[in-house]
């Protein structure tokens, strides 16, 4: 017993001073007890095990049927990606640390992870507010719709929000990785762009601001384009004498707008939860982790109930992997 005890202390300084070097960092996580980890580890798969199996099958429904090659379902299929970058960034470290009492990460790994996660953030609301550009063509000025959203089109839109969103959040990581760090412990369950620069002792206002203007430009951007859109839509449809293509431009919407409103209420819950002092800190930190889990966990379940057509060929593809078994 006192050997054992010996070695945990010995593997403990070794682990301390390998920290020291400033090549790795100490990650707090969620603070819990030995009897509560195993069961958060499988919760935690579960959820995770939903959001990659949910969204690779809405990706690969819609890549290999080809009447689904139109551009809504497109995008769709880029959401879905962008909902795998992110939560792929964060659950299967964040089960690993559920395993270990002793969370340490590489700094290179931390930027990694912060990286991932910041780049899944601003591509998903720059791809939703593409998705509502289409949506108002689609709705708004239909017989134009195939000369507008061609395949020239579709593509400089999706490379507009995955390029934008890259240039943002390397310019974000440059100003931090810039900063000479005095600290190694980030107390969060996960990295991020912040918990970076807080481990400088240096003036990070540049940070802070640039931060704070990526945050405002892309929920911004975002906000308006959907209010203008949306409007335009609504008064499309007031004036639409077909009830059947009335109701199936309100279902559609519908489905893109409460995806754009989880995302947004997610973000907004997040930023709050930050900025109170006086809120556990594990309950910081779930809020900190649900904006790369919750909007991926829902979405794929959105867009395969609400969405017929994906809907169909996922009840299809499911009989005939039946049959061909039997």
């Amino acid at each position: 017993m006192h050997f054992k005890t010996r070695l945990q202390i010995a593997l403990l300084d070794k682990m301390n001073t390998t920290i020291d070097d400033s090549s790795m960092l100490s990650l707090e996580g969620f603070i819990v007890s030995p009897e509560a980890a195993h069961p958060l580890f499988l919760l935690t798969l579960a959820v995770y095990l939903v959001i990659f199996i949910g969204n690779v099958t809405v990706f690969s429904v819609i890549v290999f049927q080809k009447n689904l090659h139109e551009p809504m379902y497109l995008m769709l299929c880029n959401m879905s990606v962008c909902d795998l970058i992110g939560s792929t960034a964060i659950m299967p470290r964040l089960m690993a640390d559920f395993l270990t009492e002793v969370r340490y990460i590489s700094h290179a790994a931390c930027v990694a992870q912060a990286f991932c996660i910041h780049f899944y953030g601003s591509a998903a609301q720059l791809i939703l507010t593409v998705m509502a550009y289409d949506r108002y063509i689609a709705i708004c000025d239909p017989l134009r719709y195939s000369s507008i959203m061609t395949t020239s089109t579709l593509v400089k839109l999706c490379s507009l929000a995955w390029g934008g969103a890259f240039v943002l959040i390397i310019i974000l990581f440059a100003l931090t990785l810039r900063l000479q760090r005095c600290r190694s412990r980030i107390v969060e369950a996960s990295c991020s762009n912040a918990g970076l620069f807080l481990l400088s002792c240096a003036d990070t206002t540049v940070n802070n601001i640039y931060g704070l203007f990526i945050t405002v430009f892309l929920s911004g951007l975002s906000f308006l384009v959907i209010v203008w859109t949306y409007s335009k839509i609504l008064i499309t449809c007031l004036y639409k004498r077909q009830s059947s293509s009335k109701s199936k431009a309100i279902h559609t919407c519908a489905t893109h707008l409460t995806v754009y409103i989880i995302f947004e209420l997610t973000i907004l819950f997040t930023i709050i939860m930050q900025r109170f002092q006086n809120v556990s800190p594990n309950a910081r930190k779930m809020f900190g982790v649900l904006i790369a889990t919750f909007p991926p966990f829902v979405n794929p379940i959105i867009y395969g109930i609400h969405t017929k057509k994906i809907r169909s060929n996922i009840l299809n593809c499911l009989k005939n992997t039946l049959l061909s078994n039997q």
